[in-house]
């Protein structure tokens, strides 16, 4: 049994092939492609599924021997965007990217007709925003009218490549949660809301569980793919929650850090139930009956981004991680990476990015350790945050992981062990240790970590004095400037 493993990122298309032992014997990736119009970013739906299958024959021409094994097509990826098709399966206009931001009115009109503390009940989201589902379609029920009577199925990314391999639309569950329209607690569609966003009755699809087998691959589209003795779609599950399969991370209390643009931690949590004062986003995770919490920082590595490209003059990520550990840091500034305004936990509508305590005798290395530096105090806020049980310890991916600097920062900073997994496709593993569950070659997601588990690096905390001090610091400033 072989899998291809298949991402769609926001970034970056992905294809990765496992055997059944998960060896990696391939890999591929293109970058995603959007159409971008001030706030507005679409994409072409039809060519995206080209693009992947493309890379699953680039995959296997890298390999010999594919044709006699059957094979196993298994999705991960981003969840929110949108696709919206007519009754012969061609898009009716092109698709939202989770990207767009058109339907920011939108979404303050959900927040006005339903209330955000009884909409954080149902949908698991704390707040609603212009990402979801929900209020593009209000948008789109409001600007294209057209475009929803003619709609015949409406889905996000996933669910719409699940229908182009199989031509069955399927969803699977951990995605739901991030529509705003589906009731977490209960399972099912949350019918106030898709009245409300004019959604046609019968658009959606049937929501299966995560890594869920959905058939055969059409004939069709067969005929498009490298030779295998047969081919089956598995519907795999959100990306942050692949990687923690992947990493072995899908476990009570191990924070799951992806350290990308955005700051996403996500954590399994047995222990949960509602609690309306603590704003975390809560989630179906890849068994049944389990809550994943999960929270999403916009100002993490954009913030580091920014320093660099406008404060290091574009210095290299591996100049700047030997400059950063070359000297001693004494008094350096203290950073608030709000660069992007709202952040979790504390959702300060006027938060803003800044420097303080800055000085003459500060340069722009100290100035670059402070913004790694605020961003692992805004990183602990958030681990402190998601459950009232502290963390055994965090499960770093992504590119920032690759700063043996910063993971060390990171440890001391929120005082737990930071564990970095040397596996750049953690994702892709993840969908790929689902696809071997869900056909017998696995009895449990937990036996995975036996299988070509990748090594890890363990950063242990050195808590000191100073170190609490420049995080209570950090706190005061953060609650004197913006805490109205």
């Amino acid at each position: 049994m072989l899998v291809y493993a298949v991402d769609v990122g926001t970034t970056n298309l992905k294809v990765v092939l496992y055997d059944d032992q998960l060896r990696r014997l391939g890999t591929a990736s293109a970058p995603a492609v959007y159409a971008r119009d001030g706030v507005r970013v679409e994409f072409d739906p039809e060519q995206l599924f080209d693009t992947v299958l493309d890379l699953i024959g680039q995959c296997a021409a890298n390999c010999d021997d594919v044709a006699r094994h059957e094979a196993v097509i298994a999705i991960t990826g981003q969840a929110e965007s949108l696709v919206i098709n007519d009754r012969r399966g061609t898009p009716v206009r092109p698709g939202m990217s989770w990207l767009d931001d058109r339907a920011v009115a939108e979404a303050a009109e959900l927040a006005e007709r339903f209330g955000t503390d009884y909409a954080f009940a149902v949908t698991g989201q704390p707040f609603p925003s212009a990402t979801w589902p929900a209020a593009k379609l209000r948008w789109l029920g409001r600007h294209e009218p057209a475009t929803l009577d003619s709609a015949r199925s409406v889905l996000m990314i996933k669910d719409d490549l699940v229908r182009r391999f199989t031509g069955i639309a399927v969803g699977e569950i951990t995605t739901r949660g991030f529509t705003y329209f589906w009731d977490v607690p209960n399972g099912m569609y949350w019918h106030e809301m898709l009245d409300f966003c004019s959604i046609p009755g019968g658009s959606l699809p049937e929501v299966v569980p995560a890594g869920t087998e959905v058939g055969q691959v059409s004939e069709d589209v067969v005929t498009r793919l490298p030779g295998a003795s047969g081919y089956r779609v598995n519907v795999g599950a959100l990306d942050h929650f692949c990687a923690m399969a992947g990493t072995g991370s899908y476990a009570a209390g191990i924070v799951s850090e992806s350290a990308g643009t955005v700051l996403s931690l996500s954590l399994l949590d047995h222990e949960w139930s509602f609690d309306a004062d603590r704003k975390v986003s809560f989630h179906s995770g890849l068994r049944p009956g389990d809550t994943v919490l999960f929270s999403g920082v916009d100002g993490g590595g954009a913030a580091l981004e920014w320093f660099r490209g406008h404060g290091l003059a574009g210095m290299s990520y591996d100049e700047l991680e030997q400059r950063l550990g070359s000297r001693e840091y004494r008094e350096p500034p203290i950073f608030l990476p709000y660069l992007t305004g709202v952040n979790p936990p504390d959702y300060f509508p006027d938060a803003k990015g800044a420097f303080l305590n800055l000085d003459l005798g500060h340069d722009q290395i100290d100035m670059a350790f402070a913004v790694e530096e605020g961003i692992a105090h805004l990183l602990r806020r958030n681990v402190e945050y998601l459950s009232p049980e502290p963390a055994h310890g965090m499960v770093s991916t992504g590119g920032g992981a690759a700063s043996a600097f910063w993971n060390q920062l990171k440890a001391d900073v929120c005082g737990v062990d930071v564990l970095v997994p040397d596996e750049h496709e953690a994702t892709c593993r993840g969908a790929a240790v689902l696809a071997l569950v869900a056909g017998g070659k696995l009895n449990r997601l937990e036996d995975a970590n036996q299988l070509h588990a990748p090594a890890t690096v363990r950063y242990r905390p050195s808590q000191t004095e100073t170190r609490q001090a420049r995080y209570r610091l950090f706190a005061d400033y953060l609650r004197r400037l913006y805490q109205s």
